[in-house]
């Protein structure tokens, strides 16, 4: 295997949605021999407990986007502050190749690998080009997405990529506890037994998921929620509230702030209730489970709106994997009109899982692993 022994770069932060792609890839690269460099900032450190890297670089990084003018020079200087860092290091180090993943972490990663011309890719886990990868396109090896529409690729690089063929659908890497459950049998719920829904909002929660849920379901038929058994993801400051309504309603539940066993639980769940970030669209694919997505408003370019509609657009066959809500008009009453039918028919989950299962390409890792070798004996592909 071409990366035996040889030390790859990967460069992620900020938050989960990069974070675990970028942890998928790393397991697939040790099994091929190869040495991990892990460029990360301290919030995509809390991600990485179990990564699995052999090395590790902690770098400054704030987005430039975000704040007045203040904030905007406070955010420069970190950039340049962590590029510094990490081309010191990559410059010591000598690795192979280098992928980022999005975050700037990764642009100051691939910058420096860039500097050091240390051949590099891109991924993207959304159905829109995040804007540190756009700033990293140009002179990537590759760029690699995850959904079939890519939104706002800039045109001279769109061009480019497409023509020397460095442009590849792929999928989003996914850990190896998401590849055990793949394809993982769906039965709907009988008659009279337990439903089991499952509500997070991904790695960093979702206050409003605290504040609107459980109200919501307290609003179902008593013949519903008595059959309920909810996982509900909230923050430690809103578990005694939320667990309160849960109580207040008859409705069996499990509060936690986070669950390591994430996959296990999507897979055990009859629905899930969540946010439409890249790696959470792509497990509910990849296992096959129903979903209600509320994709996050603010997320730059409203990009998790273009993630959700890889499962709630009809498919072939005219049936939906998601119900997408926007936040705009999610609430109590909706989110109720939303849910009440799929409960009072649970048969209709099955259709649904069945419609979300293949949404998104699987095997990402492998192909991407395959890109990192082609890149580190050509410095292209």
């Amino acid at each position: 295997m071409t990366v035996s022994g040889k030390l790859i770069a990967l460069a992620a932060g900020g938050t989960g949605g990069h974070m675990f792609p970028a942890q998928a890839l790393a397991q697939e690269l040790k099994r091929r021999g190869a040495r991990i460099l892990l460029v990360t900032d301290k919030r995509g450190a809390r991600f990485a407990e179990n990564f699995g890297d052999d090395d590790r670089i902690e770098i400054s990084a704030a987005s430039p986007s975000i704040g007045g003018p203040v904030a905007k020079a406070a955010a420069a200087v970190s950039l340049a502050g962590g590029f510094l860092t990490a081309r010191r290091a990559l410059k010591r180090m000598q690795p192979a190749a280098a992928v980022g993943f999005g975050g700037y972490p990764s642009f100051a990663g691939m910058q420096a690998a860039s500097a050091l011309n240390i051949p590099y890719g891109v991924h993207e886990q959304n159905g829109v080009l995040g804007r540190a990868n756009r700033l990293l396109v140009g002179r990537a090896a590759f760029v690699a997405h995850a959904f079939p529409i890519l939104e706002k690729m800039p045109a001279k690089a769109q061009r480019t990529l497409s023509a020397a063929g460095r442009l590849h659908e792929v999928g989003n890497p996914v850990r190896d506890a998401v590849k055990a459950l793949a394809d993982s049998d769906f039965a709907s719920p009988e008659p009279d037994a337990p439903i089991r829904l499952l509500i997070f909002g991904g790695s960093q929660g979702a206050s409003l998921f605290s504040e609107i849920a459980p109200r919501a379901l307290e609003r179902l038929p008593k013949a519903i929620r008595s059959r309920l058994y909810v996982v509900h993801q909230a923050r430690d400051a809103e578990a005694a509230m939320v667990k309160a309504v849960y109580d207040q309603a008859g409705i069996a539940a499990e509060i936690a702030p986070f669950f390591k066993d994430l996959p296990a639980r999507i897979a055990n769940a009859h629905l899930v209730l969540a946010r439409a970030g890249g790696s959470t669209v792509t497990e509910l694919s990849i296992i096959g489970r129903p979903s209600v997505l509320v994709p996050l408003a603010i997320a730059m370019d409203d990009h998790q709106t273009g993630n959700a509609r890889a499962l709630s657009d009809s498919g072939a066959d005219g049936a939906q994997g998601a119900i997408l809500l926007p936040e705009a008009g999610f609430s109590e009453e909706a989110l109720t009109a939303a849910l009440k039918p799929l409960l009072q028919e649970p048969r209709r989950l099955g259709v649904m899982a069945a419609a979300a299962r293949g949404r998104v390409r699987q095997g990402a890792a492998t192909a991407l692993a395959d890109l990192v070798e082609a890149i580190t004996l050509r410095g292209d592909v």
